[in-house]
């Protein structure tokens, strides 16, 4: 017997349920159910719903059957492309089947991952030599594909090759092209206007936030899963951006259409390294752009090499065009995307001069080899969000594994402008008192100590050994990261290596793949990753992962708490380092027979006062203060 619209969410997660006749192995869950419960009334009231729903619970399909049940448009929205494709094959269409909901669903990505139809027939038709042999792949690929997404490829196009051939908007003229009724780009936003359900990634929901809702369809309702790293896209979108790559973009773009002067690219190149010689003054990876006054008088001057440019571009278009439109309307939208670049960038030099309590602007080292950026942000998103999001959608959902800090969601309340939700933290199916074990390191282990690597050596080396490997050993620093490696590689009896030694995901292939096998890394390895059953079974963290306060964005943020007289330190050191530690744990437990240890090297968890306030908010595992007892519990496992 099929579900019907009657029947409850009880009735439609229970063990002889609908969803346990479509997925062997189901289990009821009561966190679950009361989640699902909970989206649904937010979605028929229009309320906001905010759920901690940690792993084990199920979240995917407590929001899924609301959803789909729900009869009205709804953006589902996740932080990684692999998350909604797991989405839009694997558990919608499990509900869809147990509900019996015949939904349109529709897949949408970001521009920039679709192939642009007219970029490759000009190639073809100018007969240019590929690049490369992947370009010559690319060209066969796209002979057979139906879908244009740039996902199906097997391999990685080089640097700059891609972008010759996506559908990015910064060559786009839209219903202006030849090529218009058989994009792939818009006939996938097309089918998302007709589907129920919409499944994107945080940057394409939050880029559509910040563009007015020029990228997504209206949308009744929205789901926002992961919703930890919501703060982080939301700023993101905001964030306008100066460097040589984005220039150089600009200026590649400018010479596919155009025959420019000599003198306007060697004007732009001078001006670039300008910026670059005077950002390169100031020592560090982030520095507020206040503290490098050479920095605002290149980009001055650079900022008088694009307003010529722009003039010339004006009065010398059409002439300069280096080959004859296919219709006048192409040529003048093409135009007016080549103007909008180039003001674009202005915009981005106007806005570093913008007072600090409108936004934040500062220099970025992106690697050693001189590489520079410039941002500007506004340091909080909240009002915006209030506005933007809350202020004009129906009912929002919000949920991830780590968004409360204990039992309070005022943390993300606060950064995100929510006023007024449903809160829920379901409780986790697993037992983290049998399955889990934490061990905090002796007071005297101090991340700020000059010795801290010597103290912490042994009793990293213990942990692998008791583990036997199946760890990731994390680093808020990649100093302190080469640091400790160096102190202990060579005691180590398992399979080992460092971040770095291999690209990110042939580094987790390794792992999954290696009996034992330890991973050196640092927080960039410390969510978005699953590693199945016992061969993740430990993971050490050097110290208590409080932001930078050196981070100019968090020492805005962090002046303004203080302005407006509240305590920064409890507000929002203490709830982002709650955040970031649950997402360690996280990785440990991803099922009722996992067993997993949590190793915090860093003592003052111990023996500060703020140190308990962190470690009451994570799931309770049994704390152990003598590394030993670590034999029998593995072996039980």
């Amino acid at each position: 017997m099929s579900a019907t619209k009657s029947d409850s969410i009880e009735a439609i997660f229970a063990g002889g349920g609908p969803l346990a006749r479509a997925l062997a192995g189901f289990e009821a869950r009561p966190g679950q159910v009361r989640m699902s419960q909970l989206i649904e009334r937010g979605f028929l009231e229009g309320t906001h719903t905010l759920v901690e729903a940690g792993t084990g619970v199920g979240k995917s399909l407590a929001y899924l059957v609301p959803a789909l049940r729900s009869g009205k448009k709804v953006v589902v929205s996740t932080a990684t492309i692999a998350l909604q494709e797991q989405l839009v094959r694997k558990d919608i269409p499990l509900v869809q089947r147990a509900l019996d909901i015949p939904a349109r669903v529709e897949l949408l990505k970001g521009r920039n991952h679709y192939l642009c139809r007219q970029k490759l027939d000009r190639m073809r038709a100018d007969r240019l030599v590929a690049q490369s042999g992947t370009m010559e792949r690319i060209w066969a690929w796209a002979d057979a594909t139906e879908s244009g997404d740039r996902a199906e490829l097997d391999f990685a196009p080089p640097y700059g090759e891609w972008e010759l051939l996506d559908a990015d908007a910064d060559d786009c003229v839209g219903e202006f092209c030849e090529r218009f009724k058989d994009c792939w780009f818009f006939t996938r936003r097309d089918a998302a206007k007709f589907a129920d359900l919409v499944v994107v990634n945080h940057a394409l929901f939050f880029l559509d936030l910040a563009l007015g809702g020029t990228l997504l369809p209206p949308y009744d309702y929205a789901v926002l899963d992961e919703a930890h790293q919501c703060e982080r896209w939301a700023s993101a979108a905001l964030t306008a951006t100066l460097s040589p790559a984005t220039v150089a973009r600009l200026m590649r773009r400018l010479h596919r259409h155009y025959l420019l002067p000599g003198n306007y690219d060697a004007e732009i190149d001078e001006g670039v390294r300008g910026l670059v010689q005077a950002l390169a003054r100031v020592p560090g990876e982030r520095y507020p752009l206040a503290h490098n006054e050479a920095a605002y008088d290149a980009l001055a001057q650079l900022q008088t090499s694009f307003y010529r440019l722009e003039n010339w571009l004006g009065a010398n278009w059409q002439a300069a065009l280096k080959r004859p439109p296919d219709n006048v309307a192409e040529a003048e939208r093409r135009r007016e995307l080549n103007v909008r670049g180039i003001l674009a960038h202005l915009a981005t030099i106007e806005r570093t001069n913008l007072p600090d309590d409108e936004a934040i602007t500062w220099a970025e080292r992106l690697d050693g080899e001189g590489r520079y950026a410039v941002h500007s942000a506004p340091f909080d998103v909240a009002e915006y969000l209030r506005t933007a999001l809350f202020g004009r959608t129906q009912s929002v959902v919000m949920t991830s594994a780590t968004i409360a800090t204990g039992s309070s969601f005022a943390f993300l309340k606060a950064s995100l402008g929510v006023d007024e939700a449903q809160e829920y933290v379901a409780p986790s199916p697993f037992d983290f008192r049998i399955q889990a074990r934490l061990f905090i390191a002796p007071r005297h282990c101090n991340p700020k100590s000059p010795d801290f690597a010597e103290h912490v050596a042994p009793l990293v080396e213990e942990s692998l050994e008791l583990s036997r490997g199946r760890a990731f050993v994390l680093f808020t620093s990649y100093a302190r990261l080469r640091e400790v490696y160096a102190a202990v590689r060579e005691r180590i009896h398992y399979p080992v290596k460092l971040q770095g030694d291999l690209p990110r995901a042939h580094l987790l292939e390794w792992f999954r793949n290696t009996h034992n096998a330890v991973l050196f890394a640092t927080a960039t390895f410390w969510e978005g990753i699953d590693v199945v059953g016992d061969q993740l079974s430990c993971v050490i963290i050097d110290r208590l992962p409080f932001p930078s306060p050196g981070d100019p964005l968090v020492a805005a943020r962090l002046r303004a708490l203080e302005a407006a007289g509240r305590p920064s330190f409890e507000e929002y050191m203490i709830p982002s380092a709650i955040v970031r530690l649950k997402q360690g744990f996280g990785r440990l437990i991803r099922s009722k027979h996992d067993r997993g240890l949590l190793v915090l090297l860093d003592g003052r968890a111990a023996s500060m006062r703020y140190g308990e306030t962190i470690l009451d908010a994570l799931p309770p595992a049994t704390r152990i203060d003598d590394l030993s007892t670590l034999r029998e519990f593995f072996s039980a496992g």
